[in-house]
């Protein structure tokens, strides 16, 4: 990569960061400002949910200004633009496109199809005592319309007792 195109791409990253810096600010101050507003009882709701998404946005903008730091300082040792997986060069139109990217184009895909698989894979495994268990409270659930209840003429249906 030439170094007229690394000054452009360090440019690039350095007005992006400084847009990343004015709306975060924007959205910590917004969020003081829901802080301290007064709401009555039924917008609380809202105000919670416009809370949680202020908060929201404002993480995703610090993670994208650590993001673009981290490039800025690839910038500066000489490691900027190449994969952090496979090592090999990122084409200089990815890097116009998405100057904070850390990967090629088939790493990143990897990686997100292996995020994709880890979204639908179970939190934890289940084991044979817990399952018994669930498969034991199962079986009573789906036995409740049918209990039965010992009586002097033998066993009645729980329900027909009533």
């Amino acid at each position: 990569m030439l170094p007229k195109d690394i000054l452009k791409l360090k440019k690039l990253l350095l007005n992006r960061r400084r847009e990343m810096l004015k709306q975060v600010a924007h959205l910590e101050a917004e969020q003081e400002e829901l802080e301290q507003r007064f709401i009555e009882p039924i917008d609380a709701a809202q105000k919670e949910n416009l809370a949680r998404l202020v908060h929201k946005l404002d993480e995703r903008g610090k993670e994208e200004i650590e993001e673009i730091n981290l490039a800025i300082d690839k910038i500066e040792s000489g490691r900027y633009g190449k994969c952090e997986l496979c090592g090999k060069s990122i084409p200089l139109n990815r890097l116009r496109v998405l100057p904070a990217t850390r990967l090629c184009r088939k790493c990143a895909q990897k990686y997100e199809r292996n995020q994709k698989m880890r979204q639908h894979l179970p939190d934890e495994i289940i084991g044979e005592e817990l399952l018994d268990e669930y498969r034991s409270l199962n079986e009573k659930i789906e036995s409740i319309g049918s209990v039965k209840v010992p009586d002097d003429k033998g066993l009645l249906n729980f329900w027909d007792s009533f």
